[in-house]
């Protein structure tokens, strides 16, 4: 299995980027990826991904671009509300092939 790091964002940084979280996890699992995910609020995401870790960025709420620049961001209210997971997972697996994992 590949490792690779997600950033969950939703407003307060717990209850929605758990739950999408979890989500994440299966889905991506399923596809050969082992899955760590750190949940954060919008206003954690900058110093989230300052070590350079982080493979990918979910998002339930806006975020700053800038904040995650050269990090594939990809919106997840689909996978909070089951209606358009396909959407997440193709874009999240189209980022991940693109920089080799």
């Amino acid at each position: 299995m590949t490792e690779i790091k997600v950033l969950s964002v939703c407003g307060s940084g717990t209850v929605s980027s758990a739950m999408v979280g979890e989500r994440i996890v299966e889905l991506l699992e399923e596809h050969g990826y082992e899955v760590e995910i750190q949940e954060v609020n919008p206003g954690m995401v900058k110093g989230a991904v300052a070590n350079g870790d982080i493979d990918l960025v979910a998002f339930t709420s806006p975020i700053d671009p800038a904040d995650a620049e050269g990090i594939p961001q990809i919106n997840s209210v689909g996978l909070l509300t089951g209606l358009d997971e396909e959407t997440f997972l193709e874009a999240a697996l189209k980022a991940l092939k693109e920089m080799g994992k």
